[in-house]
């Protein structure tokens, strides 16, 4: 029997330092007891603006902010805007809608997430130099290999005993050439060239010694056995410079962290998730896979929840929705604790589609929801155990998540300030006529209104949107009075020559793909 091959070059990605940044920011009403008042470069009214912040906002902020003649002061005065729009929306009770709410909610989650695994995981990685020195030079060794998966021990035992007649490539051609039906092409079962570090130790140890053409003995490989055979070997020489520093020997101290990570993490979750005897309903996964896929394949809502198609399913969706919703309350994973269902996995896939949406078939997707179906349990524990160890007090987390709570509060605040503004047919006609000049286009003829009219109706209301805001802002001045240090200002240490103010950065973290830390909105520049 012929099984589809595993990729056995799949990495886990080196964990990002996010965190150890967040903790350097502060900014918020209830932080000043963290605070150090001599950091403090503006207040609007008592929250803050610390210098720390400050400089993290304008070093990876939009380049168009950064630019000007007082670079520092125009940035500064951008970040008043939005605290005095948020101090407003506090008052409002803004700060308490879903939309804020459900984004501090997976913000907590993320941040205690990623904190755990710094306390577990990443600080108790030690990679001596002589062990990165050692692996850099057995990765100068690399091969090609056929591997060619079995269901059971017993069958790649037979598979290994009619390949040892010829080999096991020769094998494999005779089985393609057999089927009734054309299968794979032969190079779904071979690797790229990988070295010792690609492979499982369990798997190392069956072909290190290989000679080209014979057949391994069985291994454990996926859910069954599988044997391989060498096809190529390839040798590279490596200078003691190289030994020293470099790139290769960097990456190969990144695989090593990352091997080390990973055995830690498989050891929290045996010692975890093992006594709480975590089972997953194998058939109410069988049963959601397909028509998921099928949604996945038509296209998830974008910037919309998925239970809001799931209560009012078009017509169009009825044959992949109606399925899921009819299993929205089964059982999809016991423990001795209790149980969860496919709606708490539905909410939490909600937020992280990523991975599924990159799918590359039916067969790819029924893995990945496994493996998400798995890392959603064990983070789930894992933030678990983050909050009864007390993680969540951290200060640094607490004035990560204040931050972000200001940002979305202001979010919200614009927003209801300003969704009422609506340009008409004759303000458009009007602004094309006389301020085309002020559209980014070249010099055009009047009479193709119909061809730049998106770009009139965005710049207009654009314009209406900022001069509403300014108003208010003007207003709430009064309410929120505000103060600046400006000698502390021009003293904090930045990066801002000419090419880095013509250039932005987006910051994000490795470990959650969040921005790590809050900039300011793109909007005040375009709609």
């Amino acid at each position: 029997m012929i099984v589809r091959m595993i990729n056995i070059n799949t990495r886990i990605k080196l964990f990002s330092a996010g965190l150890l940044i967040l903790l350097l920011i502060s900014c918020g009403k209830k932080q000043e007891r963290y605070i150090d008042q001599a950091e403090i470069v503006a207040k609007v009214g008592d929250r803050v603006i610390t210098a720390d912040e400050f400089k993290y906002n304008f070093e990876f902020g939009l380049s168009t902010f950064r630019q000007g003649p007082d670079a520092r002061k125009t940035y500064l005065n951008y970040m008043i805007k939005e605290l005095l729009l948020a101090s407003e929306g506090y008052r409002l009770g803004l700060n308490k809608s879903e939309y804020v709410q459900s984004r501090l909610e997976r913000r907590r989650y993320n941040t205690l997430l990623e904190s755990y695994i710094q306390t577990h995981v990443r600080d108790k990685v030690d990679i001596p130099d002589q062990e990165v020195r050692d692996a850099l030079k057995k990765s100068t060794v690399t091969f090609k290999l056929l591997i060619l998966p079995a269901p059971s021990q017993n069958e790649a035992e037979q598979i290994r005993a009619a390949a040892s007649e010829s080999s096991l490539s020769a094998y494999l051609d005779k089985k393609l050439q057999q089927a009734e039906m054309p299968l794979e092409d032969k190079r779904k079962y071979q690797t790229g060239w990988v070295d010792f570090l690609d492979l499982p130790p369990h798997v190392l140890e069956k072909v290190v010694d290989l000679d080209m053409g014979h057949t391994s003995e069985p291994f454990r490989f996926g859910e069954g056995y599988a044997v391989a055979e060498v096809l190529d070997i390839n040798r590279t020489s490596i200078t003691q410079s190289e030994l020293e520093h470099g790139s290769r020997k960097r990456d190969i101290q990144a695989r090593l962290y990352n091997i080390e990570a990973d055995r830690i993490v498989r050891g929290l979750m045996d010692s975890v998730l093992t006594p709480m005897q975590v089972r997953v309903k194998g058939g109410v996964v069988q049963d959601l896979t397909n028509p998921l896929y099928e949604w996945f394949q038509a296209g998830l809502p974008d910037n919309q929840s998925i239970f809001d198609v799931i209560e009012d399913t078009p017509d169009s969706a009825r044959d992949y929705v109606e399925p899921i919703k009819a299993l929205m309350d089964e059982t999809l994973v016991t423990m001795n604790k209790g149980e969860k269902t496919v709606r708490d996995y539905l909410e939490h896939m909600d937020y992280y589609r990523k991975a599924l949406g990159q799918s590359a078939s039916f067969d790819d997707f029924s893995t990945r929801l496994t493996t998400e179906i798995g890392r959603w349990i064990k983070n789930d524990t894992f933030v678990n155990l983050a909050d009864q160890e007390g993680l969540a007090d951290d200060p640094g987390i607490q004035r990560d998540l204040e931050r972000w709570e200001q940002k979305w509060t202001y979010d919200m605040y614009r927003h209801e300030s300003v969704k009422e503004l609506s340009v008409t047919e004759e303000e458009m006609k009007e602004y094309f006529k006389h301020r085309w000049r002020e559209l980014d286009i070249a010099n055009v003829d009047t009479t193709r209104f119909y061809k730049y009219k998106n770009a009139v109706h965005n710049a207009l209301l654009h314009e209406k949107q900022t001069a509403l805001l300014e108003e208010e802002i003007n207003e709430l001045k009064n309410r929120y009075p505000v103060w600046i240090d400006h000698d502390l200002l021009y003293e904090i240490d930045l990066v801002d020559s000419l090419k880095s103010s013509q250039t932005s950065y987006f910051l994000r973290d490795k470990f959650s793909g969040q921005a790590v830390i809050p900039i300011v909105d793109m909007k005040w520049m375009g709609f």
